[in-house]
């Protein structure tokens, strides 16, 4: 993983942990389904 990369982990690590549970989950959910989308993404341009 790139130092960029870890960086903007450990940036969206520290916002997250400020907030509230329900937002966290929110946000859980909201990433995961990008990360759905960009794996269908990725399917289809192979």
């Amino acid at each position: 993983m790139a130092e960029d990369e870890k960086q903007s982990i450990r940036n969206m690590e520290a916002a997250i942990a400020d907030l509230p549970e329900e937002k966290k989950q929110f946000f859980l959910g909201y990433a995961e389904g990008v990360a759905a989308m960009a794996e269908q993404v990725k399917a289809k341009q192979e």
